[in-house]
C-alpha cells in the first residue's frame, strides 16, 4: 500500500510530466524505497529515497533545480515529494529519448543494459498488474 501523501505527489508529478498516472506507483513498488533510504549498489553508486534515485542523477538534477548538489542529495533522501518529482523528471527524460516508448523508458530508469532493461520492464509491468489489474478489468 502506498502512503496517501506519496500517491498525491505521484499523481501531481505524473500530470506535470504527462506520464501515465499508474507508472510511478508501479515503479515505487519495484524500487521499494522510503524516506531516509540509501541503498549502496555493487557498482559503487548509491540509490536515494522513495524512488531510489541513483546518485548519478544528483548533478543533472542540481543543475536543473539550480540547487547545490549537497542540497539535492539531502532532499532526494529526506523529501518524498522532491524524490518523486525527480523520478518523474527522469522518466520524462527517458520517455522523450525513447520517442514515446514507455516500456523502454521504464527499463531505462533502471538500466540501459538490454537484459536488465527488459527484466525491469517485466517487474514494473507485473507490479502494475498486481496493483491495478483488477481495477482496469472492473471498468469494462
Amino acid at each position: 500500500m502506498i502512503a496517501i501523501p506519496y500517491l498525491a505527489c505521484m499523481i501531481a508529478t505524473a500530470r506535470y510530466y504527462h506520464l501515465p498516472p499508474r507508472v510511478l506507483p508501479a515503479i515505487h513498488r519495484v524500487e521499494g524505497g522510503a524516506v531516509g533510504t540509501v541503498h549502496h549498489n555493487t557498482d559503487g553508486t548509491d540509490d536515494f529515497g522513495v524512488m531510489q534515485i541513483n546518485a548519478r542523477w544528483v548533478a543533472p538534477l542540481a543543475q536543473f533545480a539550480r540547487m547545490p548538489e549537497v542540497a539535492v542529495r539531502l532532499r532526494l533522501i529526506g523529501d518524498a515529494c522532491f524524490n518523486i518529482a525527480a523520478a518523474g523528471a527522469i522518466l520524462r527524460t527517458y520517455l522523450d529519448a525513447e520517442r514515446g516508448d514507455l516500456m523502454r523508458a521504464i527499463g531505462d530508469y533502471h538500466s540501459h543494459t538490454p537484459a536488465l532493461n527488459l527484466s525491469y520492464q517485466a517487474e514494473v509491468l507485473g507490479a502494475a498488474w498486481t496493483m491495478f489489474g483488477n481495477a482496469t478489468a472492473s471498468r469494462r
